[in-house]
């Protein structure tokens, strides 16, 4: 049946054709009193202030924010196993470098996920996707990566459509094939055969599928990186880069003039390095939940952003350096150590990062005909949703007009 939610601060955030760029960052679409009708459909019919429609089923929101669904655009969320046994390490002072090159970290997870079965992966990835849902997102990247292998690449892939099958009713899922990600010691030859083997055999089965590598010491470099990226291309996938996040790679302007599609990290970038990435068409997708998590660095976004660029936040999700599901925690850090706005943590987390992975043609805002991905907030001000502390659910989620969280306190439909 139709539902009405009223009485709400709709943020309506409209999306253009493009991402959002300066002034825009800053512009909510707010309506004070306004009121969203969501048809039988799952999609928002209308959006208005004042006097509401009648319907059959109706949310007094109390002044409350009704906002668009959060949007995940760089997460891990498909893995095995666990890594907790590394963190008295890393607590203890030893860089993640050296755990990833003593055969810890990347290569961990790698191990685990080998041994584990599609169904086994797609069931781990079902509940973090519900989790996920939860806490605020309504649609959600999911990336390979610890495969290293064709064949465990592309069961990795497999898992991650079996988990947004299962999810479909609470959650949108986007797939990336990491398949640069660690390098793998067992392999001589594994730059090679990636190249050659791996990304020709994903790309014939999954056309268009965008790639990601990771490039980093002990990682993808130079040469190498830059033929995965052209190989990646050259067979018609959109491609993704995580860079800059323990070195300067010097690798961005080469980057950014092949075309990829995002740089993530960029925590060791210069200033010159953000500014080529400011003035270009790239997503500079920033991973704050990581900073925090293992050395306190974190991408310059404030001068990305003075300098005009197109910023994304996301969880990063994964068993290692973000070892957490929920994408307001990374809001949270961005408002408190990278000098962010409200706004522009918002249109960083839903507007661009819906340009980002594809989908800003059917979510990432509240206008008729739009998917109902949305979230109806516990506070009258969205600031608390930046500015406040881990506190679970941030409000009720709906994903195409059903609830997500239907049993969060203090949101009671009424005929």
């Amino acid at each position: 049946m139709p539902l009405l939610i009223h009485d709400a601060r709709v943020l309506s955030m409209p999306i253009g054709r493009e991402p959002a760029r300066g002034a825009a960052m800053r512009e909510l679409g707010a309506i004070d009193r306004g009121w969203v009708l969501v048809g039988d459909d799952g999609l928002v019919h209308a959006v208005g202030a004042g006097t509401p429609p009648s319907a059959p089923i109706r949310i007094d929101a109390g002044g409350r924010v009704l906002m668009p669904a959060l949007i995940d655009a760089h997460t891990h969320a498909c893995w095995s196993g666990d890594r907790w046994s590394e963190w008295a390490r890393k607590r203890a002072g030893e860089p993640y470098l050296s755990i990833l090159n003593s055969g810890g970290g990347i290569m961990s997870s790698v191990r685990s996920v080998r041994g584990s079965t599609r169904e086994d992966l797609a069931r781990t990835t079902a509940l973090r996707l519900q989790r996920m849902a939860r806490l605020g997102t309504g649609t959600c990247e999911v990336k390979s990566g610890y495969g290293l292998s064709t064949e465990a690449e592309l069961r990795m892939l497999d898992a991650i459509d079996d988990a947004a099958a299962a999810c479909v009713a609470q959650i949108g899922t986007v797939a990336t094939c990491l398949a640069g990600h660690a390098i793998d010691p067992g392999c001589p030859d594994f730059i090679a055969r990636t190249l050659r083997e791996t990304l020709p055999a994903i790309a014939a089965a999954r056309p268009g599928t965008t790639m990601d590598l990771y490039i980093e010491q002990g990682a993808w470099m130079g040469d190498d990186a830059v033929r995965f990226v052209a190989t990646s291309l050259a067979l018609g996938c959109p491609v993704r880069a995580h860079v800059d996040q323990f070195t300067r790679s010097g690798l961005l302007a080469d980057l950014i003039g092949m075309g990829v599609r995002s740089v993530d990290h960029l925590e060791a970038s210069s200033a010159s390095d953000l500014a080529t990435v400011a003035h270009s068409g790239a997503f500079a997708v920033a991973l704050p939940a990581t900073g925090f998590a293992l050395d306190m660095r974190f991408m310059d976004a404030r001068r990305l952003l003075d300098e005009g660029g197109t910023l994304v936040i996301a969880s990063n999700a994964n068993p290692g350096s973000a070892p957490g599901l929920g994408l307001p925690f990374a809001m949270q850090l961005a408002a408190r150590f990278m000098g962010l706005t409200t706004a522009e943590i918002l249109r960083a987390t839903i507007t661009n990062a819906a340009h980002l992975l594809g989908v800003a043609a059917h979510v990432g805002s509240i206008e008729p005909g739009r998917r109902a991905d949305l979230m109806l907030l516990h506070d009258t001000n969205e600031d608390a949703l930046v500015h406040g502390l881990p506190s679970g659910a941030p409000g009720l989620v709906l994903h195409a007009g059903r609830a997500v969280n239907p049993d969060e306190p203090g949101f009671e439909a009424t005929p």
